[in-house]
């Protein structure tokens, strides 16, 4: 599934690698990339909350640890699924 976000007047293609939702906050999460690399040809990584309005993603930023934390052990929780270890 992809989505698209706007950095001021450029329309960007995100790939959605992940999303859940966290019941002890009822916060939903959506784990993305925009398809860019880092200098180390990793891909790029992006998390945020996010609500649907009218049928359209509205991304909200992290607040604070708890949900980094969440957000990194789901992502580990994944990997490890997958066998990528």
């Amino acid at each position: 599934m992809d989505f698209k976000i706007f950095d001021g007047d450029k329309e960007i293609i995100c790939d959605v690698l992940l999303t859940f939702k966290d019941n002890n906050n009822d916060i939903n999460y959506i784990v993305y990339t925009d398809g860019t690399k880092d200098e180390n040809e990793e891909l790029e990584i992006y998390a945020s909350r996010y609500v649907l309005e009218d049928d359209k993603i509205v991304l909200k930023d992290i607040e604070n640890d708890y949900e980094w934390d969440l957000i990194d052990n789901m992502l580990e929780s994944k990997y490890k699924e997958f066998n990528y270890e």
